[in-house]
C-alpha cells in the first residue's frame, strides 16, 4: 500500500533518519542552529534538549585541532559551489570523542544571513578500522626496518610496553612490562642518558611525532652498550597519542669508534687536556646555559683562568724541545690535580693554558686557585747556563661581571695576565678587582647583567673592605684586592704595603703604570723610611712640601705628583708604611670626611698587616668591629702581656691623629715610658673571662679626663685581649 507523502509523513521520515539533519543560519560568523532532527539526538545518544545544547555553540563542541576545518568548510560553502564535505571531531556530554561525516551547502542568501544545510553522519567506527589498519602497517614498516634488532610497542592508555627480537615479532614469546611508566626503575639506562631518555618520551606522548636518540642500556646485554633509539608516537581516533612505537639498534662498536676519533680530535696530543677548539666549544657551551639561569640564581659565578708559563722559552731553548714537553706535561698534570672534574682545563697554545671554573662559591676561591697553582707550577732547573725558573702569570676574569661570552672573559682575563707580566710575573691578577668586589658584595641588590655597578646602593668602602679583609683566608691576596679598592675609589694610580719583614711588598699598579721589576723595591723602602722620621702619622704628602733633595728627587723620577703616606708601628718601632701614589694631579684634594673615612681604612689594613693581636685571634673580628664604631665611648683594644694597642675605633681616630696600632697604651694613654703603677689591666681577674675594673685618669692623648672600663675580649693562657671603654667625664669635674 502506497503511502501518502503529506507534510506529515515528510516530517516524520526526516525526524526518523538514521542520520543527523541540521540547519543553521550563519551571520557575521556566528553560527546559529534553526533546526536539529531527532535522527541527529539519536545517533549522538542525546535527548532532543542536550542535542540542542550541544550545538548552541558548535564551536566548543569541536575539538580544538579540527576548528580550522569547520572554518574552511565554511568558507567553502558560501562559495555556492555545490555541496562540501568534511570530517571532524566532536566532545560529547559525557567527555568522549566522535567522528562526524558533514555533507552541507548553501540553501538560501538574504542580506547578510545564510541559511545552510547540512547532513550528518556517525564515522567513529569507520575511522577505528583505519586507525587500527595504519597501526599494524606502521608496526610492520618499523619492524620489517628493525634488520634483527629489537622493537618495542608501548600502550599509553594501558601503560604496557611490550618488546621483542624482530624474529620474534609473530609468537608469543615477547617481554612484557605492565604499568611500565608507573613503576619506572631507570638502572638499566646509564644515569647519564636517562633525563634525556626521559625527555624525548615525554615529548613523543604529547603529540605524534618521530625521533632518534642515542643511549646505552645494560638491560639486554648484561653490561651498558651503546643503542640508537627510534621513537614514533601515533594519535588514535581521540586525537591523542594513545601509542609509541620503535626500535632499537646496537651501536655499540660504531659509537665506541666515533667516541675513540672524537676524544682525539677534541685532546691535546702531548697533555691529555682539551686543545684549543674544543675548550672554546666547552666553554661557549656552558655560557650559553649559565646565562639561562643567570636570572634565577644571581649568585651564580665562574672563574676564567688564563695561564702563561714564565721562562718557558729559555728552557726550551737551553734544554731541549724533550725537556720543555716534560714541563708542558708536568704543568697539566698540576692544573688538573687542582681542579675537580667538572671544571674545563685546555691548552690553547704553546705554553698557554685556561682552566674554566664552574660555580665558585666567592671571588675570594678564585685567589686561593690562583694561589696554588703559582705555587705548584713554580719550579727551579738547574743548566749549563745557570739556574732556570719557571712560573706561572695569571690573568683571571669572572663570569658575569666581566664578560657573559667567551670572548669577553678571554679578552678581560689576558688583559689582567698582561698586567702581572707587567708587574714582574709569577703572580696572579683579577681583571678590575677592585670594581668586581664592590659589585660582588652588592650584587643581590642589584641586576646581576647591570653595565654599571655604580647604579647599585654601594655599601661603605670601610665595610668592603672589612670583608675583603676579615672573609679572605689568603692574606696577600686580600690586602693586594684592598689596595686596589681604596686606590679606584680614590683616583690613586699605585698603592704599595712597604713592610720591613716582608721579602716581598704588596703592591697594586694600574694599566699604563707598570713598573717592570722589583729594582726600586729598595729605593722605595728607604724613601718610606725617610718620610717616617719627619712624618709619624697619616698625612698627604706633594712634591712641592719640604722634603730633603733625595725624597723629593724619588718622587719626580717616578712621576709622583702626590701621595698619602701612613706609616706604622709595632713596639713603638717603625715597621712599615702604606703609601698611595697619585700619578696625574699635582696635589690630592680631600674633604674632611674623606680624610677621616682613609684614616680608618689604613687603620684597618694597618691592624691587618700586623695581626699579632686582636685581628687574629679574636673571634668574629668583624662584627667586633662594627660594633666597636658604632659605640659612643672611645674604644681601645689592648694586648694585656705587651700593652700593645690593637685596635682603636673610629671616635678615636677622629679625635686625634697620635693613636697608632702597635703602640703602647701607658704611652699614648699615660704618656709615660712605662706601664701605669696602678694599671687597670693589672687588676683584670685572668681567671674570670667576665671579670671587669673601671678608673678615672687623665687621657693624655684625648687631652680630657676620662672614666675607663676593662673587660676581656678573649682571654687565655697563651695570651689575653682587653677592651677598654672611656667616658668623656671633664664636663662633671667641672
Amino acid at each position: 500500500m502506497a503511502i501518502e507523502l503529506n507534510f506529515e509523513s515528510i516530517v516524520s521520515m526526516v525526524e526518523n533518519m538514521i542520520t543527523g539533519i541540521c540547519i543553521f543560519e550563519l551571520k557575521n560568523g556566528k553560527i546559529t542552529p534553526v533546526y536539529l532532527n531527532e535522527g541527529l539526538s539519536r545517533m549522538l545518544g542525546y535527548s532532543l534538549t542536550e542535542t540542542q545544547k550541544a550545538f548552541k555553540n558548535v564551536r566548543t563542541s569541536i575539538i580544538p585541532e579540527d576548528l580550522p576545518i569547520l572554518e574552511q568548510a565554511i568558507i567553502d560553502v558560501l562559495k555556492d559551489d555545490g555541496a562540501v564535505d568534511f570530517e571532524l571531531r566532536t566532545v560529547t556530554l559525557n567527555g568522549g570523542m566522535r567522528w562526524l561525516q558533514v555533507r552541507a551547502n548553501l540553501y538560501s542568501r538574504k542580506n547578510d544571513i545564510y541559511t545552510v544545510g547540512a547532513i550528518l553522519v556517525d564515522a567513529t567506527e569507520r575511522k577505528n578500522v583505519e586507525e587500527e589498519l595504519r597501526q599494524q602497517a606502521e608496526k610492520l614498516h618499523i619492524v620489517a626496518a628493525a634488520e634483527g634488532e629489537m622493537i618495542f610497542d608501548y600502550n599509553a592508555k594501558t601503560d604496557v610496553m611490550t618488546i621483542h627480537h624482530t624474529e620474534d615479532v609473530f609468537n608469543r614469546n615477547e617481554i612484557i612490562i605492565n604499568n611500565y611508566f608507573g613503576k619506572f626503575e631507570a638502572g638499566f639506562i646509564h644515569e647519564e642518558d636517562a633525563e634525556y631518555f626521559f625527555a624525548v618520551f615525554r615529548s613523543a606522548l604529547k603529540s605524534p611525532k618521530h625521533d632518534t636518540m642515542e643511549l646505552r642500556s645494560n638491560r639486554y646485554e648484561g653490561e651498558f652498550q651503546w643503542y640508537q633509539c627510534s621513537v614514533t608516537s601515533m594519535a588514535g581516533v581521540e586525537g591523542y597519542v594513545t601509542r609509541v612505537v620503535g626500535r632499537l639498534v646496537n651501536i655499540n662498536e660504531r659509537k665506541i669508534k666515533e667516541m675513540d676519533l672524537k676524544i682525539r680530535a677534541e685532546k691535546d696530543a702531548l697533555t691529555g687536556m682539551y686543545n684549543k677548539g674544543a675548550t672554546e666549544q666547552l666553554i661557549k657551551k656552558y655560557l650559553e646555559e649559565s646565562i639561562e639561569g643567570l636570572s634565577e640564581d644571581i649568585d651564580k659565578l665562574h672563574a676564567f683562568i688564563m695561564i702563561d708559563l714564565d721562562n718557558f722559552k729559555e728552557a726550551n731553548d737551553i734544554l731541549g724541545h724533550a725537556y720543555g714537553d716534560k714541563v708542558l706535561s708536568d704543568t697539566a698534570m698540576t692544573i688538573m690535580t687542582n681542579f675537580k672534574g667538572s671544571d674545563i682545563p685546555g691548552r690553547i697554545g704553546g705554553d698557554e693554558f685556561v682552566i674554566f671554573v664552574r660555580d665558585i662559591e666567592s671571588i675570594s676561591q678564585t685567589d686561593m686557585l690562583a694561589t696554588q697553582l703559582c705555587e705548584g707550577l713554580k719550579k727551579s732547573i738547574p743548566s749549563a747556563y745557570g739556574e732556570i725558573i719557571i712560573s706561572a702569570s695569571i690573568g683571571i676574569s669572572i663570569f658575569p661581571y666581566h664578560g657573559t661570552t667567551y670572548e669577553e672573559l678571554f679578552e678581560k682575563a689576558d688583559k689582567a695576565l698582561y698586567t702581572t707580566k707587567a708587574n714582574g710575573k709569577d703572580g696572579y691578577r683579577i681583571f678590575d678587582a677592585a670594581a668586581t668586589l664592590a659589585y660582588h658584595a652588592n650584587r643581590r641588590k642589584s641586576n646581576p647583567l647591570s653595565a654599571n655597578f655604580m647604579e647599585a646602593p654601594a655599601k661603605k668602602l670601610e665595610d668592603l673592605v672589612s670583608e675583603v679583609l676579615f672573609n679572605d683566608k689568603i692574606k696577600e691576596s686580600s690586602l693586594r684586592s684592598v689596595l686596589e679598592l681604596i686606590a679606584s675609589e680614590y683616583g690613586m694610580q699605585r698603592a704599595f704595603i712597604c713592610d720591613r719583614d716582608s721579602e716581598k711588598s704588596l703592591r697594586f699598579i694600574a694599566e699604563g703604570y707598570e713598573i717592570g721589576s722589583d729594582e726600586n723595591r729598595a729605593w722605595r723602602e728607604e724613601f718610606c723610611e725617610s718620610l717616617s722620621q719627619s712624618h709619624k702619622h697619616f698625612c698627604i704628602i706633594h712634591q712641592y712640601d719640604d722634603l730633603d733633595d733625595e725624597e723629593r728627587s724619588f718622587m719626580v723620577e717616578e712621576g709622583i705628583r702626590s701621595l698619602i703616606y701612613y706609616p706604622y708601628y709595632n713596639e713603638g718601632e717603625y715597621k712599615g708604611a702604606i703609601i698611595f701614589e697619585n700619578h696625574n694631579e699635582d696635589e690630592i684634594l680631600l674633604s674632611d670626611d674623606q680624610k677621616n673615612e682613609l684614616r680608618c681604612l689604613l687603620r684597618i689594613i694597618n691592624a691587618y698587616v700586623l695581626q699579632d693581636g686582636f685581628m687574629g685571634r679574636v673571634p668574629n673580628a668583624v662584627a667586633q668591629i662594627q660594633m666597636m664604631d658604632n659605640m659612643d665611648n672611645y674604644v681601645y683594644v689592648i694586648d694585656a702581656d705587651t700593652y700593645q694597642i690593637n685596635f682603636v675605633n673610629r671616635k678615636v681616630i677622629l679625635a686625634t691623629q697620635s693613636v697608632q696600632i702597635g703602640e703602647y697604651c701607658y704611652k699614648i694613654m699615660g704618656n709615660s715610658d712605662s706601664p701605669c703603677e696602678n694599671c687597670i689591666l693589672k687588676n683584670l681577674d685572668r681567671t674570670n673571662p667576665h671579670a671587669r675594673e673601671s678608673e678615672e685618669r687623665f687621657n693624655y692623648s684625648l687631652r680630657t679626663w676620662s672614666k675607663n672600663s676593662a673587660c676581656w675580649l678573649e682571654c687565655n693562657e697563651e695570651s689575653a685581649t682587653c677592651m677598654m671603654s672611656c667616658v668623656d667625664i671633664s664636663d662633671y669635674l667641672g
